[in-house]
């Protein structure tokens, strides 16, 4: 029972003793999202990608009302056609319709997927001048500001790393 008792207090003191060591690390935070908007290259990638996926979403927009306007002719012809013949075209319609959003559906998850493995590739070409920043300042640990509750904005190294972003890294490639 001594033993374990002893076990405890050494175990305690132990774990103060690393607190006071480790006071001295610096810790900072960075607000990832800010930095992927507002730095010269994640400003272009982010427009790009945006662009694309309005050319996408107008283009759907077209097929889906030459679609309800193609629906609207054949209900227009309701009563001059057989109805063997109305439900015949409305039937190749109804296939063309579930076409139209399989294919939306493929097209949106593409675009998901170039978003993520290019937001992925800027982050692995900052990644390198974060680490640099880090070991320069003698940083040992770097928080996203999203995991933040409260900290001074001494600590915030955001605008820092903007501008060494900036500084290098002029172009990305868009895959």
């Amino acid at each position: 029972m001594n033993y374990l008792k002893n076990f405890f207090i050494i175990l305690i003191f132990f774990f103060v003793s690393i607190n006071h060591l480790h006071a001295k690390d610096k810790l900072s935070y960075i607000d990832i999202d800010f930095v992927l908007s507002n730095t010269i290259v994640g400003k272009f990638l982010l427009n790009e990608l945006k662009k694309e996926e309005e050319l996408k979403i107008k283009d759907f927009k077209t097929k889906e009302k030459n679609l309800k306007e193609e629906e609207k002719k054949i209900l227009a012809k309701k009563n001059l056609i057989s109805k063997e013949e109305i439900n015949k075209e409305l039937k190749l319609l109804q296939v063309r319709f579930q076409k139209y959003r399989k294919d939306k559906i493929k097209e949106v998850d593409k675009l998901k997927t170039k978003r993520n493995n290019n937001i992925i590739n800027l982050l692995n070409l900052i990644n390198p001048i974060i680490e640099k920043y880090m070991s320069d300042n003698s940083i040992y640990m770097l928080i996203d500001k999203k995991n933040v509750f409260i900290a001074s904005k001494d600590y915030d190294i955001t605008n820092d790393l903007i501008e060494l972003i900036n500084n290098q890294i002029k172009n990305i490639e868009i895959k």
